[in-house]
């Protein structure tokens, strides 16, 4: 199995890189019956029940022994009440997925196949809804259009059917596995979807707004899935149609090399911007189609830009369709980074972060929010900084011969408590029309856009311009709860952290905006006034000072350090 194959393995439960075995017993005994018994299908869940208990580094991490469990009993339910081979097989991946660890499932080959029967288009959601993004050519006009419901369920129904069996880390690497799986006529019988795998019903929307009804017949196809994580390729033989291929030269950068051509690492010069794009699809050793080592771009990459660091003042670096590969690769590269001030900035630095960046990416941009002044655009990505990784087989179910992997390490990369997701600076979320019309909202900030945090606008132009800023964002993203951009307790940390830092540099006017920022936003926290009174004092604007400490212990009676702060000042200017 090739790297490329054992990453996609790891980032999609639903799908399978590696070669579909057919028995020779074939499969049409597992559609409609029962070959394995329930009892040995129960047995089989409890070989995977005792390798997670044995083996998992850290099974309890996102589920609690109580829940998980209750994940195993339900399983048992499913078990014994299931129509076919199919939907016990399902019933144990659910087991697995409630631990919540995309680096331990069951892998594909077993007492039969899963991936064979396959339907020509492929499904992705935007922040509109769920749309066909590559569909076969003959079905065209249906490009774009937005799904409603499949086989009957609507569309929302079936995918939280779907994404119930997906080993993922959170629930946004969530989103492309589940939404895989409807492309896999097998895999929508085993979730219940459907009475038989001949044939798919989707309703749509299309462009032009006509309700349609598309009947797709499931096609036989047994190759390698290499295309997972690809956007611009069908699942089956022949010619497909998606944007890239809609678009031609106006396809945007970030879909250009996403299809059999894929390169895993290219750079483009953008002069007019004087910007450097630079897409990393995988973190591997070797370009397909290349003798040029991942090393020997750096270098090359590297080279150009000491070279044109005149023409040079951003580097715009997207993990957007990168789904892993060896974590130590990327160190060389960060450090590169860090030597170049002019680059490793605010302002300067980008990375662009989306529901397929996982594992091997999730370090690399663990590297940089760590390391660097970066700044984060985009959607939250497919797993936290802290994670599992380095899956080891487990051995084979032993009635229906699947391999269980499971994770042989915890990843800790960042702060302890990021254990679901890690929310970007500044959202930059596709909506469909963004897609198919080739437009890049993340791209377009990094490029053109005001990427200031509201302290920073404080400190450039005042605690009233940040404020309008703020509640102008708080409204653009009302609807996105990951954001978190109004958390009030870290915004407010924030804030009063960069005032300090002013305070200590000596530059007395940006502080008192940034700490004024404060009391517009959190009116009603005791600490916000106190440290505004500490700023007062600090330009002698002493009854300023009194003014604020007073307000800081009217809203915490208990504040001694104000306190103490009223009585020095009082001595200080010989008021009693």
């Amino acid at each position: 199995m090739t790297t490329t194959q054992v990453r996609l393995l790891a980032i999609i439960p639903l799908l399978f890189a590696g070669p579909v075995v057919l028995h020779d017993s074939g499969f049409a005994q597992f559609e409609a019956g029962r070959a394995l018994t329930t009892e040995q299908w129960l047995e089989d869940l409890d070989f995977v029940v005792a390798q997670l208990k044995s083996y998992h580094p850290n099974l309890y991490y996102r589920i609690s022994e109580e829940d998980f469990d209750a994940h195993v009993a339900q399983s048992r339910a499913a078990i014994r009440n299931a129509r076919s081979d199919l939907e016990a097989y399902f019933a144990i991946r659910r087991t697995i997925a409630g631990v919540q660890d995309g680096h331990t499932q069951v892998l594909e080959e077993g007492a039969f196949g899963i991936t064979d029967l396959r339907f020509p288009f492929r499904l992705d959601r935007f922040s509109d809804g769920v749309f066909i993004t590559v569909i076969a050519k003959e079905y065209e006009r249906a490009l774009g259009a937005r799904v409603v419901a499949v086989n009957g369920t609507p569309i929302e129904e079936a995918v939280a059917i779907a994404e119930r069996d997906v080993n993922v880390d959170n629930e946004f690497g969530r989103v492309r596995p589940a939404l895989t799986g409807f492309t896999f006529a097998r895999i929508v019988y085993g979730l219940g979807l459907a009475e038989g795998v001949e044939s798919i019903t989707l309703d749509v929307i299309t462009v032009d707004g006509d309700p349609t009804i598309l009947t797709f017949e499931s096609i036989v196809d047994t190759r390698p899935i290499v295309w997972a994580n690809r956007v611009n390729i069908g699942p089956t033989e022949g010619e497909y149609v998606h944007p890239a291929a809609t678009l031609g030269k106006n396809t945007p950068l970030h879909l250009r090399r996403q299809g059999p051509d894929v390169a895993f690492y290219w750079f483009e010069h953008l002069p007019e911007e004087k910007a450097l794009f630079f897409q990393l699809n995988a973190v591997v050793a070797n370009q397909p189609g290349s003798d040029e080592t991942f090393a020997e771009f750096s270098d090359r990459l590297w080279s150009y830009v000491d070279e044109y660091a005149d023409e040079v003042d951003k580097l715009i670096i997207d993990l957007r369709y990168n789904d892993g590969g060896n974590a130590r690769r990327i160190i060389p590269f960060v450090n590169e980074i860090i030597k170049r001030d002019f680059l490793n900035r605010r302002g300067s630095l980008f990375v662009l972060v989306g529901k397929r960046t996982y594992s091997a990416a999730v370090i690399f941009l663990t590297e940089l929010v760590v390391h660097t002044d970066v700044i984060v655009l985009g959607d939250p990505p497919g797993c936290p900084f802290n994670f599992f990784s380095d899956w080891v087989s487990r051995g084979y179910l032993p009635n229906s011969n699947f391999e269980l992997m499971v994770a042989s390490r915890q990843i800790d990369n960042a702060w302890s408590y990021d254990t679901v997701y890690f929310a970007p600076d500044i959202p930059a979320p596709f909506s469909s029309r963004d897609y198919f019309d080739g437009r890049d909202p993340a791209l377009e900030i990094a490029l053109h856009g005001d990427t200031r945090t509201i302290t920073d606008l404080a400190t450039d132009e005042g605690a009233e311009a940040a404020l309008a800023d703020f509640l102008r964002r708080r409204q653009e993203f009302a609807d996105l709860k990951w954001w978190r951009g109004w958390d009030a307790g870290g915004l407010e940390r924030q804030i009063n952290q960069r005032g300090y830092a002013l305070l200590g540099d000596g530059r007395m006017t940006s502080a008192h905006e940034v700490f004024k920022l404060n009391t517009l936003l959190f009116p009603a926290s005791s600490n916000v006034w106190d440290s505004l009174g500490e700023l007062y004092y600090n330009i002698r604007e002493y009854e300023l000072a009194l003014e604020s400490y007073r307000k800081s212990i009217e809203l915490d009676p208990g504040n001694q350090n104000g306190r103490r702060w009223i009585d020095r000042i009082i001595r200080e200017i010989g008021q009693h």
